[in-house]
């Protein structure tokens, strides 16, 4: 089997206790069946107390929140006290793996570490390097690869190197990137997957602004993520406060990486849906989002309540999925006016 990862992955160490933003906090523990089944027999005071705590709901085993917002299990030292007692082979299966994103593509497994986590936004936005994704190999046997995955890793590659073609300003990188995403998105809809690498293979830049036309995605972008399911008072105001803003001094090489990391997370998602092209609009969504708020609040805290915010909630994705193929706003030749007039004013030469 064939294993991609960002470049930073192994330098990634949970900062337990000294975390400033807990995932131990906030969040209901969803709990597995193989560990719930281990604490309903587990013998002694923590047995009693993981019995206490454990909670099931529509077949699904979790540990509800104590009413200062905290796991049970967290102490006040910060620490696991399941980690503690019992090592971390006995925490839950999303404990052990968080902050790791882990998708299977047959043959192919991808992980990321999802910036919702301090520390791995902190990673991702520490360096000004292009962003890699090394590739090892195991002896494990995957599944049998899909017939749209081979192209589809095509484009991607494409894509990244689109991104990071640091001769261009960023504003006309991304809306290359959509361009090529637009294009590939009618060879998906045809169901002609295969002809995918001769588009990359010819592929060339559109002459920037030619598709300009229209009203960009703000406001509305602001309205609709204000409608979705909200986790914390700090997005509610955030949200709020947006309306007004316009983008933060973000060096472009941030920028690059912040998009790099949601093409790394979604384009291959496509292979069950086809939907590439709206899984593009949402990594563009998500990096002119970040890059406005920063305006507001210092990048690694936008960056890290945004990811919070959307990521952890598919039923939010599923919905700006649906509002990209349905709501003009948020069509792509709005994406190319917002674009267009940041690349336009320079508000992206930092």
């Amino acid at each position: 089997m064939q294993l991609r990862a960002p470049d930073y992955l192994k330098q990634f160490q949970c900062l337990a206790g000294e975390c400033p933003h807990s995932c131990c906090q906030g969040w209901e523990v969803v709990v597995d069946e193989a560990s719930a089944a281990f604490y309903r027999t587990l013998p002694g005071p923590l047995g009693e107390r993981l019995r206490a705590a454990l909670q099931t709901e529509a077949g699904e085993d979790y540990f509800a929140l104590t009413d200062t917002g905290r796991c049970p299990f967290w102490d006040m030292d910060g620490l696991c006290a399941i980690h503690r007692t019992l090592g971390p082979e006995r925490t839950g299966e999303v404990c052990r793996s968080h902050p790791r994103f882990i998708e299977d593509y047959g043959p192919l497994r991808e992980t990321s570490l999802v910036a919702s986590c301090p520390e791995a936004c902190r990673l991702l936005l520490s360096s000004h390097a292009p962003l890699t994704f090394p590739e090892t190999e195991t002896d494990e046997v995957g599944e049998e690869s899909d017939t749209w995955l081979n192209p589809l890793l095509v484009v991607r590659e494409k894509l990244f190197e689109v991104l990071q073609d640091r001769s261009r300003k960023i504003g006309f990188r991304l809306s290359e990137l959509l361009a090529l995403a637009a294009e590939a998105q009618i060879l998906l809809d045809k169901d002609e997957a295969p002809l995918l690498p001769a588009l990359c293979q010819v592929w060339t830049a559109p002459a920037p602004g030619c598709q300009m036309a229209g009203e960009g995605i703000f406001l509305r972008a602001w309205e609709v993520l204000s409608d979705l399911e909200i986790l914390g008072d700090d997005w509610r105001a955030l949200l709020r406060r947006g309306r007004e803003a316009v983008p933060g001094a973000v060096p472009e090489a941030l920028l690059e990486r912040i998009v790099a990391y949601f093409l790394f997370r979604y384009t291959l998602k496509a292979v069950n849906d086809g939907d590439l092209l709206g899984r593009v609009q949402f990594a563009l969504l998500g990096v002119l989002v970040v890059e406005r708020a920063a305006s507001l609040l210092p990048l690694g805290e936008v960056m890290r309540i945004y990811c919070r915010e959307i990521e952890h909630n598919e039923d939010n994705i599923d919905a700006l999925l649906l509002a990209f193929r349905t709501q003009p706003a948020l069509s792509p030749s709005a994406f190319f006016r917002t674009l267009g007039d940041d690349a336009e004013e320079g508000l992206k030469s930092k």
